[in-house]
């Protein structure tokens, strides 16, 4: 039996990487499509809300501006649907409380999207390091690839944050998954960029040119966290920076050992040429191979969609992992008094 699927936004992540993969994959269909943007000829596309939810879903993938996450979410579950919304979950840790007590009281399933921890790389890291205490460095720099000043994306108002926010989270994720997803007994953080308006760069999304537009998030964000059991992270994520290839790079060390791991997550063309992760010791430096393939991350998320659906994935269990994500966040955004929920 086909799981019919429900697309609430029509923007890019959903025309793009989840629209396609739905449509080709054995279980999954796209049975309605809600986004008031999008083009006519949107396939399934409804008229309104009330049209979309009364489709039959099985599962709704919430694709909209970060403000308005938590109120469609709430939507699915007061119907019962099982619903996966893509990153942020929601902005700071009040919000996470309201949906979770939501999703307990309708009995229903409520997850985010969670491509980083999925990606081979990032496992086969994740598989080489020792427990106990560790010092992680997490970065995401583009080159140059601001989404397009005046879109949704660089508006606090509709976004909460900027780059820590929408870059951040996937490194947040990734860098907690290693550590074990411990709580913060202290972060700091500095944001900046907030004000300018450069130009759009990131054309491979197929943002529309336009001229210049409000950017009042950050360009520039980085947070540096203590935890819980003595692990350390400093994380930092651009839409610019100094490099000259988007890259992504996870650096983990205990004592005389590191681990780098240097790759590339997303959709970027300006991409590093393939992952490398590197183990280092006093006896020198070994290079362990590690798989490749650009998107493998959304087919993974995807096939745990397929799960989540069937109740065959703990999702209670992943939503406790992603409260630490929120909770390292909401308090770097509050130590940069920046608060993600401040503006409505």
């Amino acid at each position: 039996m086909r799981i019919r699927v429900g697309l609430l936004g029509y923007g890019w992540v959903n025309r793009t990487v989840w629209a396609p993969r739905l449509r080709a994959h054995p279980r999954t269909t796209v049975a309605a499509v809600y986004d008031p943007g999008a083009p006519p000829g949107t396939g399934r596309l409804c008229g309104s809300l009330g049209e979309f939810f009364a489709n039959g879903l099985d599962l709704v993938v919430v694709g909209t501006p970060n403000r308005t996450h938590v109120e469609l979410a709430c939507a699915a579950l007061d119907r019962r649907i099982p619903v996966v919304v893509e990153k942020p979950l929601c902005l700071g840790e009040d919000e996470l409380q309201m949906l979770s007590a939501r999703a307990r009281e309708r009995e229903t399933g409520v997850l985010v999207s969670r491509c980083a921890i999925r990606r081979p790389d990032v496992r086969r890291l994740a598989a080489s390091l020792p427990a106990g205490p560790l010092s992680v460095e997490a970065s995401w720099l583009r080159a140059d690839g601001t989404p397009r000043p005046g879109s949704w994306f660089t508006s606090r108002a509709e976004a909460g944050g900027g780059a820590l926010l929408d870059l951040g989270w996937h490194l947040a994720d990734a860098a907690l998954g290693l550590l074990g997803y411990p709580r913060p007994v202290a972060v700091e953080a500095e944001l900046t960029g907030a004000g300018t308006t450069p130009p759009p760069a990131a054309g491979w999304r197929a943002d529309p040119v336009s001229g210049p537009g409000v950017v009042d998030v950050e360009l520039d964000g980085t947070l540096r966290a203590r935890f819980e059991g003595g692990s350390e992270l400093v994380l930092r994520a651009a839409w610019r920076s100094e490099s000259t290839v988007d890259a992504t790079r996870l650096a983990v060390a205990q004592g005389d050992r590191g681990w780098e791991l240097t790759t590339t997550f997303g959709f970027s063309p300006n991409r590093v040429t393939g992952p490398e992760l590197v183990l280092s010791t006093v006896d020198g430096v070994e290079r362990i191979p590690v798989p490749h393939e650009i998107g493998a991350e959304y087919d993974a998320q995807l096939a745990a969609m397929v799960d989540f659906a069937d109740a065959r994935l703990d999702w209670a269990a992943e939503l406790e992992e992603t409260a630490a994500v929120v909770a390292l966040l909401d308090a770097a955004y509050r130590a940069a008094d920046r608060p993600l929920a401040a503006v409505r």
